[in-house]
């Protein structure tokens, strides 16, 4: 995007040097200079919904002029919350819920504490190039009409857990790492067919080995971590198969828990497509009588070619994959859903330099 820029302002200052300088001997720039082709420049700087950023502006009739220039949004994060549960048995025995009993078992087993509040940023990364061309269909030049297109990053925003959470995610982990083996253990023991075994008391849960010897765990036990299941975060229902490096890896109809990954982190990336035309209008003037600054706004819409994916770390897109998430980070998905295109509305103060 800089060498971009870099490449359209070479051209811009280059074309005028060269008019200084042989203005008096080519006929050419004396029709430039008199049909107000490429004869002055504007520097702007701007400010609104696509960020902080800056414009270079110079005519190409009396009536048309070609503007470029970026926008950057500014890394703002927003808090965001979200509740642990357990993906099986969540029933509420004398009080006390699955997760509490999960998180008492894993505190007197390994001394980890898990919380059941997690938080997570989300933090916008919109950076873009625009190339624009404004009309001024009336005498005194306030209104204008502009067309065009902005070329930026696919990568629009981002958010993940906070830096405080990592410990308790990785105790999140720890946990949905014990029920893994007991659930491989019973699979085992089933197509053995010693699970039935009405003699089975004591479950050789392969979960730690030591000189070849494997701890023995209470089958009451290890069925009731296999009923209760995993930690996760429950998103909703599955609307469709989720498909990742070629293989379903979520199946329809299934209810999705985003649980951490294997750098104990939970973060979702949002992505659009790089090109997004735009179409707009403005209205500006002298920001005093007789100055040369100008100040404007412009107002439109970039189109974005349908809603941005959010797509987590284990390659679920929570916009068009789930039907409806609850809580702030399901509020926070339903506004980016409405975004088939993107306002723009940005105030622009404008200096002439030449």
């Amino acid at each position: 995007m800089k060498q971009i820029i870099l490449f359209i302002l070479f051209c811009f200052t280059g074309v005028l040097s060269a008019q200084d300088s042989v203005s008096v001997k080519l006929p050419l720039f004396k029709y430039m200079q008199k049909k107000n082709i490429l004869n002055h420049l504007d520097a702007s700087v701007t400010v609104g919904t696509t960020g902080l950023g800056f414009d270079f502006a110079m005519p190409i009739g009396n009536s048309v002029q070609i503007r470029t220039g970026a926008a950057f949004v500014p890394h703002i994060k927003l808090k965001m919350t979200y509740g642990l549960e357990m993906t099986g048995d969540n029933t509420v025995t004398e009080g006390v819920t699955s997760f509490e009993k999960a998180a008492k078992v894993l505190k007197e087993t390994t001394g980890r504490e898990v919380r059941q509040q997690v938080s997570m940023w989300a933090m916008p990364k919109y950076n873009n190039f625009k190339l624009l061309v404004d009309v001024f269909p009336f005498k005194d030049k306030r209104w204008h009409f502009t067309a065009g297109f902005f070329l930026g990053n696919s990568n629009f925003a981002t958010a993940y857990n906070r830096t405080e959470d990592m410990s308790n995610l990785l105790s999140v982990n720890l946990y949905n790492h014990i029920v893994d083996r007991l659930n491989e253990t019973v699979s085992q023991l089933k197509e053995e067919g010693k699970w039935d075994d009405p003699n089975l008391k004591i479950v050789p849960a392969d979960i730690f080995t030591w000189e070849d010897e494997s701890i023995g765990i209470p089958k009451s036990i290890v069925e009731s971590a296999v009923r209760h299941g995993y930690i996760g975060v429950p998103f909703g229902v599955l609307k469709n198969d989720v498909v990742k490096d070629g293989e379903v890896v979520y199946h329809k109809g299934d209810t999705y828990y985003v649980m951490p990954g294997k750098d104990n982190m939970i973060h979702t990336e949002g992505y659009v497509n790089k090109f997004k035309p735009y179409i707009g209008f403005g209205y500006g003037g002298h920001l005093f009588k007789g100055s040369d600054t100008m100040i404007s706004f412009d107002a439109g819409v970039m189109f974005w070619g349908g809603s941005p994916k959010l797509v987590t770390h284990d390659g679920v897109d929570l916009v068009h994959d789930l039907p409806k998430i609850r809580g702030s980070v399901g509020r926070t998905v339903d506004l980016v859903k409405t975004f088939t295109v993107f306002p723009v509305i940005n105030l622009r103060l404008t200096q002439r330099i030449f």
